[in-house]
């Protein structure tokens, strides 16, 4: 079978569909952003709060990591860590839930690019255990 290998841009839209339909199954309801505000990639909405969450995505299970801009983090956004896993179809997307203030914690600035852009290295976030699946952080 040929290996699959998604557009950065494909991986961004398919970790958003994911996040999306997990949201919804679990009662949210969900809205996409489009144009300017693609600091936040969705909006949900259960008893009357609205959340944003960004999310940021990774193809392979053995993906490295995630990368952020710490200069765009703000408080008050969550973000959803999703692996996707395409090299084993049989596997199910991995969902790891972080405040604004995780996020800035556990994202590393490696040194050759200062403190602006940050990765999160897959196999330290899913070490930790509690951030995969953790989607009552949200309400």
């Amino acid at each position: 079978m040929e290996e699959i290998k998604l557009q950065r841009t494909q991986t961004g839209i398919a970790a958003e569909y994911y996040v999306a339909g997990e949201l919804s199954m679990l009662g949210y309801n969900v809205t996409f952003t489009f144009g300017n505000t693609k600091s936040i990639d969705l909006l949900i909405e259960k008893d009357d709060t609205i959340i944003a969450i960004q999310v940021k995505g990774i193809q392979r299970t053995k993906s490295i990591c995630w990368n952020l801009d710490k200069t765009k983090v703000k408080p008050n956004i969550f973000y959803v860590l999703v692996n996707l896993h395409i090299d084993t179809p049989s596997s199910k997307p991995e969902f790891f839930v972080l405040s604004s203030k995780e996020a800035l914690e556990l994202f590393t600035s490696p040194p050759k690019l200062g403190d602006k852009r940050a990765y999160l290295d897959y196999k330290k976030l899913k070490n930790l255990e509690i951030h995969q699946d953790k989607w009552s952080k949200l309400f």
